[in-house]
């Protein structure tokens, strides 16, 4: 039997629980879910997906969730769709202006005042303090969740003050390593109230990969966005020393492409295949052997980021190469379920992609880290975990 789990607000003040966990992972009772987020949908943008994953994965426990974004740079036929999520949530968008920090309060504002109008959710939870600042004060329980430290003396002043109020009940953040950052910037934080969710993804039901279709060139990709840091430029560098193996990026807007494409000169094994929707993935990732996520020491945040792309990689049971970074091992474990290799070491790069041209040593290492992905970090889990004794 599950009981519901006591938590505490920043002040010591105990939370009353909204309803009491059944062995299934369900709640008793339908908990009514505000889910507030500065994500544009639809868009190319990874944060896009992280939340809409979330409100599938909590509408799936039986919870009635209304999703607040603003209108996204894409085009779709149906958000749902484009994203490969179930239609068991509602999204209401909201216009935003494109000024950075104006641009977020206006949203805001428009959130609150469609927030005030409609029947009070249960809980709200939110991965925007602006908007979240904007109903704190209407004392309907609130969750917020955070994948980065506070950047500026603005944002930890708004965020101590979200923290002190009497709705407060939990911080998720997305690794050890911020949460031991937010314990340390906020001192009043209670420990027990900071939880630690990794990224997700959803398992994928085993098909056909391309192992199997006997093909003798290994088949190396990367998935994900052409940010700063992210190392895109190591396939590059890895195709010139490996004539003999096919490279695949994919992702990244037109201009990124172009401007990649150009760096890299004529390399007849390296393609780019551009953006693909999420919910289009799938067909890509059955053509690869070997997933990179070579971030390099520059990428943003990386001392505490979890990185969807990894969680991804996981759920289609490829063998992963992967930087060395302390946060990264909080994920994969080095030989088990993927390779770590220095970030900036190109050798250690090759060295690692010679290893597995063995398909046994991918399916090894690919198996491991599906099954890991499946017990650990699922969307389902995650959301269970972000709500668990609330």
């Amino acid at each position: 039997m599950h009981e519901s789990v006591r938590q505490f607000t920043a002040n010591g003040a105990a939370c009353v629980p909204l309803s009491l966990r059944q062995d299934g992972g369900r709640f008793s009772d339908t908990v009514k879910i505000a889910y507030l987020s500065g994500a544009p949908v639809p868009s190319r943008g990874a944060n896009s997906v992280h939340v809409m994953r979330m409100c599938q994965a909590m509408a799936e426990q039986g919870h009635s969730v209304t999703l607040y974004v603003h209108n996204g740079d894409l085009t779709a036929r149906s958000d749902h769709e484009f994203y490969g999520v179930a239609p068991s949530f509602s999204i209401l968008k909201h216009p935003r202006p494109k000024v950075r920090v104006i641009g977020a309060m206006s949203h805001a504002c428009l959130v609150g005042a469609r927030f005030r109008m409609r029947r009070s959710p249960d809980l709200v939870y939110a991965r925007e303090y602006y908007c979240l600042s904007a109903v704190a004060k209407t004392g309907v329980p609130f969750i917020f969740e955070s994948h980065w430290r506070p950047r500026n003396r603005g944002q930890r002043l708004l965020e101590g003050w979200l923290f002190a109020q009497p709705g407060f009940r939990r911080l998720v953040v997305i690794s050890q390593a911020l949460r031991a950052g937010y314990l340390e910037v906020f001192r009043s934080l209670r420990p027990e109230s900071v939880v630690v969710a990794h990224d997700a993804a959803d398992p994928v039901l085993a098909l056909p990969n391309s192992d199997a279709g006997g093909h003798l060139r290994l088949q190396v990709g990367y998935v994900g966005s052409f940010f700063p840091g992210y190392g895109v430029q190591v396939l590059s560098d890895l195709a010139r020393l490996r004539p003999d193996m096919d490279f695949h990026v994919i992702g990244g807007s037109a201009s990124d492409v172009r401007q990649a494409k150009a760096c890299a000169g004529a390399l007849a094994n390296l393609t780019f295949h551009g953006f693909v929707p999420p919910a289009e993935l799938a067909p890509k990732y059955r053509t690869l052997d070997v997933l990179l996520a070579p971030y390099q020491p520059d990428t943003p945040h990386i001392d505490w980021i979890s990185p969807m792309k990894l969680f991804e990689y996981m759920a289609h049971g490829k063998a992963i190469v992967c930087s060395d970074f302390p946060v990264m091992r909080e994920i994969l474990k080095q030989g088990e379920d993927g390779l770590l290799v220095s970030a900036t070491d190109v050798g250690s790069w090759v060295k690692a992609l010679d290893a597995l041209r063995d398909p046994k040593r991918r399916a090894t290492l690919g198996s491991a880290a599906q099954a890991k992905l499946e017990a650990q970090f699922t969307w389902r889990r995650r959301a269970e975990a972000v709500l668990q004794g609330i």
